[in-house]
């Protein structure tokens, strides 16, 4: 390979280890709060980390990102209370009905067991499956965005060895068609009309947007 390939290669893989940080910060901002990430959420290293890589990976998003959704995942409040915001938004139903985080929910209503199904033959052929002690389904937001994790930092290892990266790119773009790009939207609108917290509020609004940005680029790369 020639210098010019070589750069691109590395810018590739660059951009997709960004994407992949990314989609690690979204699984953590929707998962159960701890000790850690609340510290990140609340001091503003996570707001920074997205825009470190958004800078790298989607530069376009970064102005949005920076005048509308970054004052809304600066957190104010008390581990505790984060605690029983994120319970109250997503588990507990109280006091008001919270929102789901599960696929199921949202589509595939009446064919959960064969969507979990579906879910768990994705995970499966790249080697991977939700942790069953944890008590965690396939259809987890937090599963999914995870997967999208591994898939685009399995990209980048290909292009930084010099390996065709076309079929973690169709796993991703599949995935993100099938799965993630067709009901972020639904829970997105869940979230703002059911939760209060504008950490969450805020945090659907950005996994929307990252996840149709990377389905639309992954299309082009693909030739779609």
């Amino acid at each position: 390979m020639n210098s010019i390939t070589d750069d691109r290669l590395v810018l590739a893989a660059d951009k997709a280890l960004c994407r992949s940080h990314i989609y690690s910060l979204l699984a953590s901002g929707f998962g159960y709060p701890d000790e850690s990430g609340y510290q990140g959420f609340s001091d503003g290293k996570f707001i920074d980390e997205i825009r470190q890589e958004l800078g790298v990976c989607w530069g376009e998003l970064l102005e949005h990102f920076n005048e509308v959704l970054a004052p809304g995942l600066k957190l104010a409040c008390s581990r505790e209370v984060f605690e029983s915001q994120f319970l109250s938004a997503f588990e507990t139903n109280m006091p008001s009905p919270s929102a789901s985080l599960n696929e199921g929910v949202h589509i595939f209503k009446s064919d959960r067991p064969n969507l979990l199904l579906e879910l768990k033959g994705f995970y499966s052929n790249f080697g991977l499956q939700v942790d069953s002690k944890g008590n965690e389904l396939e259809d987890t937001l937090t599963a999914e965005l995870d997967f999208m994790q591994f898939l685009a930092l399995k990209q980048a290892q290909a292009h930084l060895e010099g390996m065709s990266a076309d079929a973690y790119k169709l796993a991703q773009k599949d995935f993100l068609e099938r799965h993630l790009c067709a009901w972020l939207p639904l829970v997105r609108r869940e979230i703002a009309e059911k939760v209060t917290t504008p950490f969450f509020v805020t945090l659907a609004e950005f996994a929307e947007s990252f996840a149709l940005a990377n389905l639309r680029e992954l299309k082009e790369e693909l030739g779609e």
